[in-house]
C-alpha cells in the first residue's frame, strides 16, 4: 500500500498538483514569516513551504536511498511530519534545519525498514530496482549499484552524514541538524563514513576508475 498522508485530514497530502496562484508577497516571505503564516492557517503557506524545500528534500532522499519508486511518497511523508511537528519548532528562522532534521528521521526509519526487510527476506531481492540501461550509461549504472552496495554497509547515521556532506555539499553544522546530533558527533560520523567509503572504493578497481579525475579535472562521481 502506498504511503499516502491521510493521518491529519483523512485525505492524501497533495502539495504539488492543483497548486493555487500564490502571490509574490507570499513567496518572498522569510522562513520566520512563513512559519507564522503556517501557524496562522494561511492557505497559501503549505504550497510556499513545499516549493521552497521539497526539491532539497527529494534530492536528499534520492541520493541517500538510490533509485527507488518510494521517493515521492517519502517526500510527502517528510512534509506531513513537518506540518504535524511545526508547533515544536522554537526558532522559526530555523525552518530549513528543522525540515532537514525531519527528512533525516524519515531516512533513518526507511533505512531501518529496508534492513529489516532484507534480513527477513520480505523484499524480492534487497537490491536496487531494475532499470533499463542505455548503451552509453551501462558503466555508470553498474558503478552506481556498487556505490549503493557500499552505502548499505554503513549505519543509517553514517549513510545520511556522507550523503549530506559529500553529495549535497552541506556543512558539518547542517549534517548535525539533519541527524539531530551535536556538531562534534556529526563530524565523527562524517569521518567514519568517509573512511569506510574510501576503503571500499580503493578496493574496487571499477570504482577507482569511475571516481578517477577526467581530463577536465573532475571525477565521474555519482
Amino acid at each position: 500500500m502506498k504511503r499516502e498522508a491521510r493521518r491529519a485530514t483523512g485525505q492524501p497530502l497533495r502539495l504539488v498538483s492543483d497548486r493555487p496562484q500564490v502571490s509574490d508577497e507570499r513567496e518572498s516571505l522569510t522562513d520566520s514569516q512563513l512559519v507564522r503564516a503556517l501557524r496562522d492557517g494561511d492557505s497559501d503557506a503549505p504550497f510556499v513551504l513545499w516549493e521552497r524545500y521539497s526539491p532539497a528534500v527529494r534530492r536528499l532522499l534520492a541520493r541517500t536511498l538510490g533509485p527507488s519508486p518510494d521517493i515521492d511518497d517519502l517526500t510527502q511523508e517528510v512534509f506531513l511530519r513537518v506540518f504535524v511537528r511545526l508547533p515544536t519548532l522554537r526558532e522559526p528562522s530555523a525552518l530549513r534545519s528543522f525540515t532537514l532534521s525531519v527528512a533525516g528521521n524519515v531516512l533513518k526509519w526507511e533505512l531501518r525498514r529496508r534492513w529489516i526487510s532484507r534480513r527477513v527476506r520480505l523484499s524480492q531481492t534487497g537490491t536496487l530496482p531494475e532499470m533499463e540501461d542505455r548503451p552509453d550509461d551501462v558503466e555508470a549504472r553498474q558503478a552506481l549499484r556498487r556505490c549503493y552496495a557500499i552505502f548499505d554497509t554503513l549505519t543509517a547515521k553514517e549513510r545520511i552524514a556522507f550523503t549530506v556532506r559529500y553529495m549535497e555539499g552541506m556543512t558539518a553544522e547542517e549534517v548535525a541538524a539533519t541527524l539531530s546530533v551535536s556538531v562534534s558527533t556529526a563530524k565523527r560520523c562524517i569521518k567514519r563514513a568517509a573512511a569506510k567509503v574510501a576503503a571500499e572504493v580503493a578496493a574496487d578497481p571499477g570504482l577507482r576508475h569511475f571516481f578517477a579525475p577526467r581530463g577536465d579535472g573532475k571525477s565521474h562521481g555519482v
